[in-house]
């Protein structure tokens, strides 16, 4: 009789020193949750300020305060394939100092 009642003390025990142990993990994770979802919101609110920053009409109106001005004409260079290899360029050494 005595064997068995310390074995039930022993095992309930043993449950809630399990339950703790679940529920400050618990504890711990909704912490890091809350942490995430704060960096998470941080990255998402400076991503929309890069992209402001970056519009074209914000970079267009910095050049114009910084002194630029626009082309006279914009040219287009052609498509090339990247699949069809290029001759390869002439070259010409250059002059050696003396």
């Amino acid at each position: 009789m005595w064997l068995s009642a310390v074995l039930v003390v022993g095992s309930l025990l043993a449950v809630v020193v399990g339950d703790a142990l679940v529920s400050e993990g618990q504890v711990r994770l909704s912490t890091i949750e809350s942490q995430v979802a704060a960096a998470v919101a941080t990255q998402k609110a400076r991503q929309v300020e890069v992209a402001e920053k970056a519009a074209p009409p914000v970079v267009v109106a910095d050049a114009r305060a910084q002194g630029m001005e626009p082309a006279p004409r914009v040219v287009y260079l052609p498509q090339v394939p990247l699949s069809v290899p290029l001759a390869a360029p002439q070259t010409t050494g250059a002059p050696v100092a003396r």
